[in-house]
Parts: C-alpha cells; sequence; structure tokens
C-alpha cells in the first residue's frame, strides 16, 4: 500500500515538473514575442503624375530608416517596411493587397489621395484624440474630412510651395509678377503647371480666393471680387501667351528641365528640395513666389497626411496610433522639420519655433496672412472632397491657358458650375 502510494506521489510530482517547464517555456516565448518587434507596414506616394525611380525609392527607404532609428527611444519595438507608389497607381494596387489581407498599416500621401483610399474603403477613419485636436488647427482637419465628419487621415506636415531658381541663369529672382514678366522679356524663361493647386499662389497675388470661395458656399459674390477674378485669370493668359514663360503639365517636367538648364525659374513644392538639391547643389536658389497687384502669393499647402489600413493586426493598429499620437507633438514636429527642412509643421506651438529658426521662414505666407490661408483651406476642403468640382476648376482653367475662353467667360462659368447644387 505504501509502495503503491509513493509511486503515485512521484508520478504527479513528475507531472507537477512537466507542467512547471511548459508553463517556463510558455512566459519564454511570451517575452520573446513582446521582444519580437512590431512590423509596420508603410506605404507612402509620390504626387500622381511622377514615376517611381529607383533613386526615389533609395531616398524613401533611407528617410524612413533615419526616422525609425529616431523612434528607437520613443516608441521601442517597432520596425518598418517601407513601399513606394504614385498616387495615380496606389488605389489599384492597394486594393488588391487589401483584398488579399496583405494591405498596409499606414499610408501616408496627400489629402486628396488619403480621401480616395477612404472612400474606396480602402483605409479606416482615423480616431482623433483630444490631443491631436489641441496640435492640428481646425481647418487643417476639415481637408481631411467627410461631409459627414469623419476623419479620413491625420495631417503631419505641410509642404509649402516656393519658387526654385538656377542662380548661374537668374541673379536675381522675381519679386512680383510685374518683375516676372519684365525677366520673361529680356530672356530668362519662367516654367509654371497648369494644375489648379500648383497655380493657387497667383489667386492669393491678385485676391481672386473670396470669388472662388463663395461659389462654392453657394453664394453671389461682390462686383470687386468678381472684377480680381477676371484679372487672375487674365493674367494667367496673359502669362500664357509669353513666349518665355512656358506652362508643363506636371512638377516632374519643371524639375527635369531646371536641371538640364533648360527653365531659369520654377514653382516648386518643400518636398522636392531634395531631388532638386541633390542636382543642383550650391546653384539651386530657393526663395518666395512672386507677389500681385493685391498682396503677396499665397499658396495652399500641400498636406502629408497618415491614414490607416485596414489589415493590421490588433498589434499593429495600436503601434501605427502610438506614432501618430507622437508625430505631432511639439518636440517630434519641430526635430523633424529641422532635420530635413523639406516640410512645415502641423502644430502651431512648433511652427513658431520653425520660424525663429530657419532664416526667411518669418516671412512665408504660413506666418503672416491667417485669412487667405483659411480661404485657401477652405477651397482645398471642398475640392478634395467633391473631385467633380475639382474637374471643372481644372477644365476652366485649362480653357483660359490654351485661349478657348475669356478671362469673363471663365468667371462666369465658375461662379455657375461651382457651387454645391453643380
Amino acid at each position: 500500500m505504501k509502495r503503491e502510494l509513493g509511486q503515485r506521489l512521484l508520478i504527479l510530482r513528475f507531472k507537477l515538473l512537466g507542467l512547471a517547464g511548459a508553463i517556463g517555456l510558455l512566459s519564454a516565448c511570451s517575452s520573446t514575442d513582446e521582444a519580437r518587434p512590431t512590423l509596420i507596414r508603410v506605404v507612402r506616394t509620390l504626387p500622381s503624375q511622377e514615376v517611381v525611380t529607383s533613386e526615389e525609392s533609395s531616398r524613401d527607404r533611407d528617410v524612413l530608416r533615419n526616422f525609425q532609428t529616431s523612434l528607437r527611444a520613443v516608441i521601442p519595438g517597432i520596425r518598418i517596411q517601407p513601399s513606394l507608389y504614385s498616387a495615380s497607381s496606389v488605389q489599384s494596387e492597394l486594393q488588391r493587397q487589401t483584398n488579399s489581407g496583405l494591405g498596409p498599416d499606414l499610408v501616408i500621401s496627400d489629402a486628396q489621395t488619403i480621401q480616395a483610399l477612404f472612400t474606396a474603403r480602402i483605409l479606416d477613419s482615423v480616431p482623433v484624440t483630444p490631443e491631436q485636436r489641441q496640435s492640428i488647427p481646425a481647418e487643417l482637419l476639415t481637408r481631411v474630412s467627410t461631409s459627414d465628419g469623419a476623419i479620413t487621415g491625420l495631417p503631419v506636415s505641410q509642404y509649402i510651395q516656393l519658387a526654385c531658381y538656377d542662380k548661374r541663369k537668374l541673379k536675381s529672382p522675381p519679386k512680383t509678377l510685374r518683375e516676372l514678366a519684365q525677366q520673361s522679356s529680356e530672356g530668362r524663361i519662367f516654367g509654371l503647371t497648369q494644375n489648379f493647386e500648383n497655380l493657387y499662389w497667383s489667386v492669393g497675388s491678385y485676391g481672386a480666393g473670396n470669388a472662388l470661395i463663395s461659389a462654392l458656399r453657394g453664394e453671389t459674390p461682390t462686383t470687386q471680387d468678381v472684377n480680381q477674378l477676371v484679372q487672375w485669370l487674365t493674367w494667367l493668359r496673359a502669362a500664357s501667351f509669353q513666349q518665355n514663360v512656358l506652362f508643363m503639365n506636371d512638377q516632374a517636367t519643371l524639375r527635369k528641365q531646371l536641371i538640364d538648364g533648360r527653365l531659369h525659374w520654377i514653382s516648386c513644392w518643400s518636398s522636392q528640395l531634395p531631388q532638386l538639391r541633390e542636382a543642383l547643389k550650391d546653384n539651386l536658389g530657393i526663395g518666395l513666389l512672386p507677389a500681385g497687384p493685391a498682396g503677396k502669393a499665397t499658396p495652399v499647402s500641400r498636406l502629408q497626411v497618415w491614414g490607416l489600413g485596414r489589415n493590421s493586426s490588433r498589434q499593429q493598429r495600436q503601434k501605427s496610433l502610438e506614432l501618430m499620437q507622437f508625430i505631432v507633438l511639439p518636440w517630434a514636429q519641430k526635430t523633424w522639420a529641422l532635420r530635413y527642412r523639406t516640410s512645415y509643421p502641423v502644430n502651431p506651438a512648433a511652427a513658431q519655433i520653425i520660424n525663429r529658426e530657419i532664416p526667411g521662414f518669418e516671412d512665408l505666407y504660413l506666418s503672416t496672412d491667417q485669412d487667405d490661408i483659411r480661404i485657401g483651406d477652405e477651397i482645398r476642403a471642398v475640392l478634395n472632397q467633391n473631385p467633380k468640382l475639382e474637374r471643372v476648376m481644372q477644365f476652366t482653367l485649362n480653357d483660359v491657358i490654351f485661349g478657348t475662353e475669356t478671362p469673363s467667360q471663365a468667371a462666369a462659368t465658375l461662379n455657375t458650375k461651382l457651387g454645391p447644387s453643380s
């Protein structure tokens, strides 16, 4: 009897030891899982008409690699896997990935592309926290909102539009549109694109924004506002007829022709400065866009927006949200703006620091003309939500540039077709 009891106790002891070993093994696995970095798949886009080159892909990987290294002290346990697409091809590609369960965790793009991806059910809405709402101006959140109030992506930074020129060809860039016309008549060659977003800076030069926003609101613009709109469209047509002012289809062509020496001055975005700096080195000049009779140029910013993919695991979504929470804090905004000098913060507290640290930034439209910024943001918000109105705007500008419609006719067209009921 005692012998049988001893055997049972021995068997029970071995079972307990085995259970303890299994628990220890599971604990070790759990510890290993916690130490294993969370893979975040990040897709970034280039503007629609730009082609993804090996140089651009390499530059993008370097930026994200540096970003990941900087994050380790703040948000440990993240490994970023980057991909780069043109905005014109990203929707079809991400639709295929998402349908197969392999979509990205984060998508970094412009506001309009993020809106389109959300509408196509490729992205989830972003749960904006009270802290994020304090860090991002309401008008920028409006640019990534749907008509029912959903936030399609989180604004993280603003790319600003500038004048880029070759110092060997142009010693002193034009400060006004009158000077631009004078220098073009003297043989200097200027490049612009016919895209409305890229031309909006000249709207402020003529004070034409009031007429456009009135039409988009369904209001009747004043006679003075209409006159200023006609003046802007008249300048646009006159510029297109000038021999040395060339309108291109896209920014990539402008940059290539500036690098090749066929253009002496172009409108450019701050996001494009790395390529231009690499190619032109000390010969690259950067300045503000020309003012007009109504005041300084006021280009609308191009938002860099972070959207949430739909195939993330719980851990991937948690880490993505942690990244979003951190990246709009003043310290992060200031640090990355000063490190790369290609973007402007969305956080007003960080913007004040940037204005002091980078010479010339205190003169930027983003630092001064609040009314013009507000109008530009509202115009972009409406057009982002309604691609049909965007097409109306673009077709009308094309008609003016190509000379198939007079400025007065175009102003009447915009006033009629831009209304909410159109």
